[in-house]
């Protein structure tokens, strides 16, 4: 046991620059992500519960699509697939032809966004519909209402959930490595490639990753509570 933690310090001393790299990209596209996915599935959740049948369908078969098909499917389609697309009129356009890292990008926004699409979409819904019909009689339309009087007592709601789906994205962002990015797993898998030192890296790696989603699982954990004692 003390010849594997040695050999941790070891490799840690000998390899940092590289793993701090990976980290600083995994940190870097799962905050991005994460970013984009809240608008998106903000957008996606006041769709999922407008008054617009077509609307709640469209946005549905999103939500849908994305949440019940592996990640890894849809980024290795995004990176390989989408640049072969061959569409009437318009044939490949240049935008189909993603970098790895935007590929990565794209991918983890539309999978997340459905998650936090569903996450708010809860918490919309847990709002009383005395708060809209209070909004509408001091004279705010629905847009208005939906956006300054719900929007923001859902996400209150939503918080603890969100801080999981956060946690889970760190932890998806390493499926990236598969279309080339290198990130932090992927990055340790380089190093093991030249050094033949695949536990003690995967490990550094898997410490790293703790450093990221423990945190977040506590808060969550706090936020449910804070949450529960408010209702």
């Amino acid at each position: 046991m003390i010849d594997f933690l040695r050999e941790l310090v070891n490799q840690s001393q000998l390899y940092y620059p590289e793993l701090l790299r990976g980290y600083r990209t995994t940190v870097i596209l799962s905050v991005l992500s994460f970013t984009l996915a809240m608008v998106l599935g903000g957008v996606v959740a006041l769709i999922r519960t407008s008054e617009s049948r077509p609307l709640r369908f469209l946005s549905g078969i999103y939500v849908e699509f994305f949440r019940n098909t592996p990640l890894l499917m849809q980024l290795v389609f995004l990176f390989f697939g989408l640049p072969k697309l061959n569409l009437p009129l318009i044939g490949r356009p240049d935008w189909f032809l993603l970098s790895p890292f935007k590929a990565g990008l794209v991918g983890l926004t539309l999978y997340t966004g459905a998650y936090t699409a569903e996450a708010l979409r809860s918490g919309l819904l847990s709002v009383d519909k005395g708060q809209t019909e209070a909004a509408r009689s001091l004279g705010l339309n629905y847009v208005q209402t939906r956006i300054y009087v719900v929007a923001p007592q859902a996400l209150r709601i939503s918080v603890p959930l969100l801080t999981s789906i956060l946690s889970a994205l760190f932890r998806n962002s390493a499926l990236v490595s598969a279309i080339g990015v290198t990130e932090l797993l992927q990055t340790a898998e380089n190093i093991q490639e030249r050094n033949f030192q695949t536990f003690p890296l995967l490990t550094i790696a898997g410490i790293l990753y703790l450093t990221l989603t423990l945190p977040l699982a506590y808060a969550s954990a706090r936020l449910e509570r804070r949450v529960a004692r408010a209702h």
